[in-house]
Order: structure tokens, then C-alpha cells, then sequence
């Protein structure tokens, strides 16, 4: 009865052996194209309620360095953002009054261009038109600022492994190899 416990545990471990450290444990990829922008933007946004913020402006910068977002508050006053405030302030959670400011504004911001330095993909991500002023500021921008953007950017072709379920570690096979209850 033992001996063929033992050999069952044998055939089992072979079989695994086989299908996961065998000689034709070829790896699945998957390739993606990573768009990463070569310039910058300014994000110009203005106050158009209390605490509520649209896009009036994107204009290129010839460095993702230069990148700033504008701010015009109601009360006639305005503060100039650096990408790197911006960035620090995106994970300030803090509870203040200016976080609270701060965060409407950079939210905005990311939902245009901005987004793509405020971490959007630039290959799958478009800006969003409700975040503009109004539909005619929406495609000025996109037509200028946004086509510069994309026609500089740098494009690179990466290979990852595919995983997750139903993906195969042994090559040939596709099947999924786990099982549930039973």
C-alpha cells in the first residue's frame, strides 16, 4: 500500500518536472508600445467656480523640465506649479484648505496633456474634453499642444511575459492548469 503511495508521489513529480522545468519551457510574451513625451506642457487652469477648475490653455515646452500648470483663481490672483510641486502636492493628504484647492487644480490638469507627466499612458490615454473651458479650446489644444506632443514623442517597444490565468508556463500548451473544488 505504501510502495504505491510512493509511486503515485513519483509519477506526480515527474509530470510536474516535465511541465515546469522540461526543455521546451518556452515563455510567453506580450508586446507593448510605451509612448514617453520628449517635451513638456503648461497647463493654464482657471477657476471657474469656487474650488472647480477647468483647462484654458496647454501650450508644448521644449522640455518635460519646463512643464508648469497655471492657476487663475476668481479673486484675480494666480500661482505657477513646477511638475515636481505638482507631483508632491498629488500625494499631499494633508487636509488643509490649499489641499483641497491644490488637488482640484492638479486633477484638472491631469485630465489634459498634463496627465501624460502626472503619470497617464500616453499611448492609451486621451484628454478628456469636459475638462476644457469649452469644445473650441478642447480641439485648439489637441491640434497644436497635443499633436507636437505626440509627434516628438519618443516610442519604444517593450516585451513582457505574459501571466495571469489561463496563461501557460510549458510552451505548446494553453490550457489553464488550475482546478476548482471537486
Amino acid at each position: 500500500m505504501r510502495i504505491k503511495w510512493i509511486l503515485y508521489g513519483l509519477i506526480a513529480a515527474v509530470v510536474l518536472g516535465i511541465n515546469f522545468c522540461g526543455g521546451d519551457n518556452v515563455e510567453e510574451y506580450t508586446t507593448e508600445e510605451v509612448v514617453t513625451p520628449t517635451q513638456g506642457v503648461v497647463t493654464t487652469v482657471k477657476e471657474v467656480e469656487e474650488g472647480e477648475f477647468k483647462i484654458e490653455d496647454e501650450q508644448a515646452v521644449p522640455s518635460p523640465d519646463a512643464s508648469r500648470i497655471i492657476a487663475k483663481y476668481m479673486d484675480e490672483t494666480a500661482d505657477t506649479f513646477t511638475l515636481e510641486e505638482a507631483r508632491l502636492a498629488v500625494s499631499d493628504t494633508s487636509g488643509t484648505q490649499n489641499h483641497y484647492r491644490h488637488n482640484s487644480i492638479f486633477r484638472m490638469a491631469s485630465y489634459g496633456l498634463m496627465g501624460y507627466f502626472l503619470g497617464r499612458s500616453m499611448g492609451s490615454y486621451r484628454p478628456s474634453s469636459s475638462a476644457y473651458i469649452d469644445q473650441n479650446t478642447y480641439n485648439r489644444v489637441n491640434n497644436n499642444a497635443g499633436q507636437t506632443l505626440n509627434q516628438t514623442a519618443r516610442r519604444t517597444t517593450v516585451s513582457r511575459p505574459k501571466s495571469g490565468f489561463g496563461s501557460s508556463r510549458s510552451g505548446s500548451s494553453t490550457r489553464s492548469t488550475r482546478s476548482y473544488g471537486g
